[in-house]
């Protein structure tokens, strides 16, 4: 039997629809390290973070660290872990990465710190492109897309 006290009302499925539109539709910046350009470091909408891609730049120093390809792929997964931190979010809410790699000769010793990040099993999609060049010389870029719903 249905018991038409125990439901919700139509206006209150329509105040929680707006609610819910309203969150979803919610842009907010994160800003948490330096850019070298006119762009927002992330960019939240609703549960997705759209972190643009991040060089090995040290953000004590705004020097780009780039003794060699660990060092610089290390520098990076911890500017993207600060960003996705300064959100509430961890590396296991990423759901896709893009690598851009100037040298595909250095995809091994990228992908061995890379998957240290995530846990095992739990790697998001990926693609990795090599490209010409990158700004301030880097060897690599990575930029993510990052989901976690309101109930986490």
């Amino acid at each position: 039997m249905f018991l038409l006290s125990c439901s919700p009302s139509e206006e209150d499925v329509r105040r929680l629809v707006r609610e819910e539109m309203g969150r979803a539709m919610q842009r907010t910046i994160a800003a948490p390290v330096d850019v070298i350009g006119p762009y927002s470091a992330a960019v939240q909408i609703g549960g997705f973070l759209f972190v643009s891609g991040q060089i090995g730049i040290d953000q004590e120093t705004g020097m780009l660290v780039n003794g060699n390809i660990e060092q610089e792929t290390r520098q990076v997964l911890d500017n993207l872990r600060r960003i996705l931190q300064s959100k509430q979010y961890d590396s296991s809410h990423v759901a896709s990465t893009t690598v851009y790699l100037r040298d595909m000769d250095d995809y091994q010793r990228m992908n061995l710190i890379y998957g240290g990040y995530f846990e095992e099993g739990n790697y998001p999609a990926r693609a990795t492109v090599e490209v010409s060049n990158l700004p301030r010389g880097a060897n690599l870029e990575i930029s993510i897309i990052a989901y976690k719903s309101y109930r986490e």
